[in-house]
């Protein structure tokens, strides 16, 4: 692993439904993926919705509690299932692949030589998409009168839109956490500019550098960048101007990460989400914290501008929520990168609003 120049700040629903032990399904190359289905109590569901997973290595629960607040058990996929189960929606939940592999090279570690897996680190975006349209042929099979949608969060916003421009019989796409943003801009967003509110917390009288006393408070924060001043002091003045505090985030891009440069150039080769928004003749909404900081609502706001004035199409749905984060969490500002687990009234909210559009 490569090392980081500078300290990386990264970042129950009572339910009349039933889920049914994970299966497997093999997907377009043969590779299979666990899933489960949880149903509603009226038998033969007329609406399935399948769920897409955020960027990392989750499984069919989505499970943020590594990254919530201590103790905080947060299965977000059962949570989000749970709510649509309720307004007789059929979900279909299943491992990512990144998850899957990783569990299969658990148990076979020379499963990271085979020809399968080092081409999906060639093209991931590729096979995200490929396995949601899998997904969507085994709805159709499974559930052949019902009508199949997608529901993403976050990358599974960008891979819902790409899968359903790709499946005529897709009918929606509900998007939590979305962004219209290519990955490079969305880490430059994240890395450079989201930590500028620690500088500017520190930087008392506002000169735009830290000086000694300012970096000798009793603070961790501090004392990691203390800590990193012979490095980052790139003139020698003895404090951290903003300009070598964001050249030390920025530092960690030009790392790359192994799998960005492959994921960039498939990036390129699929249509931008905006532009499929904007053709789209499927519905589309949009279910967005306004302090989510990982996929800012600015993101959602522009396209609902670009409808309102432009496009007039009215197959597009907003949903903004006050105090609410990434994954429709309740945050205390938009510095607070804390995951809880999912707001319930949004959720309930979210449930009726697709009860709504999608009759």
């Amino acid at each position: 692993m490569k090392p980081s120049i500078i300290t990386s700040l990264a970042i129950l629903l009572v339910s009349a439904s039933s889920a049914q032990a994970a299966e497997v399904l093999k997907s377009f190359d043969g590779f299979g993926l666990e899933y489960t289905i949880d149903t509603p109590a009226a038998k033969d569901p007329s609406r399935v919705i399948i769920l897409l997973h955020g960027s990392g290595q989750h499984d069919m629960d989505e499970d943020l509690s590594s990254v919530s607040a201590p103790g905080t058990k947060n299965l977000f996929f059962v949570d989000v299932a749970n709510a649509l189960t309720q307004k007789g929606f059929a979900v279909i939940r299943y491992n990512k692949r990144s998850h899957q592999w990783k569990q299969t090279a658990k148990k076979d570690p020379t499963f990271i030589k085979s020809a399968g897996f080092i081409k999906f680190t060639e093209n991931p975006l590729k096979y995200f998409v490929e396995d949601a349209a899998s997904f969507a042929k085994f709805a159709l099979k499974t559930f052949p009168k019902a009508r199949v949608y997608f529901l993403g969060h976050s990358e599974g916003t960008r891979v819902a839109l790409q899968a359903a421009e790709k499946t005529p019989w897709i009918r929606g796409a509900a998007l939590i956490g979305f962004t219209a943003q290519s990955l490079d801009i969305s880490i430059f967003e994240q890395i450079v500019y989201r930590p500028l509110y620690i500088f500017e917390a520190l930087d008392l009288d506002r000169n735009s550098s830290l000086g000694q006393e300012e970096l000798k408070k009793d603070d961790p924060l501090s004392k990691s960048l203390a800590r990193q001043l012979p490095v980052l002091d790139l003139n020698k003045n003895g404090s951290l101007d903003r300009s070598e505090f964001m050249a030390g985030n920025f530092a960690n891009i030009l790392l790359d990460a192994p799998s960005i440069p492959e994921y960039r150039r498939q990036e390129a080769l699929y249509k931008k989400s905006a532009a499929i928004i904007k053709d789209a003749k499927f519905d589309i909404a949009f279910f967005q914290g306004e302090l989510d900081n990982q996929a800012p609502a600015y993101n959602a706001k522009a396209i609902q501008i670009m409808n309102d004035l432009v496009w007039k199409k009215t197959n597009l749905h907003f949903r903004f929520y006050d105090g609410l984060g990434h994954a429709l969490d309740k945050r205390t500002d938009l510095q607070d990168l804390v995951y809880r687990q999912a707001d319930q009234q949004a959720l309930a909210d979210l449930a009726s609003d697709l009860d709504s559009y999608w009759k």
